[in-house]
């Protein structure tokens, strides 16, 4: 593995070239600050590549109403593909839907819960081929997105 970074609420690296690994850390309490260290993390370790998320949320973790609204820019997500958020505790898939429900508004990234970690990665390594064969152009779909909220 290359490069990783160490930021206050999670720990990022890149998994392979176009999948970048989110492992929060245990009670996390993510607001703006943490939320914009997050954000630049990632655009460190992507370094301007079309990239996809998974993000290791099994650990509990919380993210205050602020750092939501600050992580619903679309902006934030011009280079992610899609996003795939792995939890195993009732709490943390409630988190999750509840942030995918928040975030409705980004229409450029598609993300989605999962409860095994092998079957996200291979949902990931499937939207980085259809993003390749739609030559890295976000689709028009109604999609959601949740990086930087972690």
């Amino acid at each position: 593995m290359g490069e990783v970074i160490e930021a206050k609420t999670a720990t990022f690296s890149m998994l392979e070239e176009n999948i970048l690994l989110v492992v929060m850390k245990e009670d996390a309490v993510v607001d703006v600050p943490e939320a914009i260290e997050n954000y630049h993390a990632a655009l460190k370790l992507a370094a301007g590549r079309r990239f996809t998320a998974l993000v290791d949320a099994r650990l509990p973790a919380s993210i205050t109403k602020e750092a939501r609204e600050y992580s619903a820019n679309p902006e934030q997500y011009t280079n992610t593909i899609a996003q795939a958020v792995v939890v195993t505790s009732l709490a943390n898939r409630l988190l999750a839907n509840f942030i995918m429900l928040f975030l409705q508004r980004n229409k450029t990234v598609e993300i989605k819960v999962f409860s095994d970690y092998d079957i996200a990665l291979n949902w990931l390594k499937e939207k980085i081929k259809e993003d390749q064969q739609n030559g890295g152009r976000p689709t028009n779909s109604k999609k959601l997105s949740f990086l930087s909220s972690i």
